[in-house]
């Protein structure tokens, strides 16, 4: 990265610093695309009029932000170059694209990915807890050193795993947009961010389903209702998946028998 791309990058942290409810991230976008409206033009006042115009409404996704900013400043770079004057369709981009990453945001980032990562880190955490526990015959979470143990594990994974994903999704939109301009769309289509987030949605089921399993077989619970709440959660995940009915229930039934003649039983 440049000296004024660093610059943008770390500005972008304080988008949402002067958020306001009549243009809502304006003065934040328009600070942090400072240091690339000052290479994009060369005289005084043509900066001067490319920023005030970039106080005008914005709203997006924070993590997307800095993408819309390589591509104001490809596209303002541009016009400046070619000597075209002012771009009249850069506003309309700006806008149509905060509004695209704005909901795709929201759906994988805050609906999926943060929530997949918190499950995550306190599976990690709950995992190393069981070491933590002085007597491994009476395990439970409201022992000092467990609890201790499975917090700061909790904290300090999911802040791994979440700022991994969003640190280079920052970085990395930043420079594909700068390079490709508008084409930095196909860039974000290629992640094939809705698919990676249905599959995140089902795999964060099914680990927190595993998590109440792991809870109920090793802190105190009976056989039997271990069992029913394997069958619940199965059969919340199963239908999750569009699986139908009758064969959830043909599932649980065929199961049952051949745990009975193989002499199954839970820990």
């Amino acid at each position: 990265m440049t000296v004024a791309m660093l610059m943008v990058f770390f500005r972008s942290f304080f988008l949402q610093t002067l958020w306001n409810f009549e243009r809502l991230q304006n003065m934040g976008f328009a600070f942090s695309i400072t240091p690339l409206l000052k290479q994009a033009y060369d005289s005084r006042e043509s900066f001067r009029r490319a920023l005030r115009k970039q106080t005008g409404y914005f709203n997006t996704h924070p993590y997307f932000a800095p993408i819309v900013m390589g591509v104001v400043y490809a596209k303002a770079k541009t016009s400046a170059d070619s000597q075209k004057g002012e771009d009249t369709t850069l506003q309309v981009l700006k806008d149509s694209m905060g509004g695209a990453f704005g909901a795709i945001g929201d759906h994988v980032i805050w609906g999926t990915w943060r929530p997949f990562c918190a499950i995550l880190a306190l599976a990690i955490g709950l995992l190393v807890a069981y070491s933590a526990t002085p007597d491994t015959n009476r395990i439970t979470m409201f022992d000092t050193p467990a609890a201790r143990s499975c917090a700061q594990w909790w904290i300090v994974g999911f802040l791994a795993i979440f700022n991994s994903v969003h640190l280079w999704l920052r970085g990395r939109g930043l420079q594909k947009a700068i390079k490709e301009g508008p084409s930095v769309v196909q860039w974000v289509q290629s992640l094939h961010l809705q698919m990676w987030a249905a599959q995140i949605r089902r795999v964060g089921m099914l680990l927190l389903a595993v998590m109440v399993l792991v809870y109920f077989s090793r802190w105190t619970s009976s056989d039997m209702l271990l069992w029913m709440v394997a069958v619940l959660l199965g059969t919340v995940i199963l239908k999750r998946w569009a699986v139908s009915g009758s064969v959830i229930f043909y599932t649980v039934c065929a199961a049952s028998v051949a745990m009975t003649f193989l002499g199954i039983h839970w820990p």
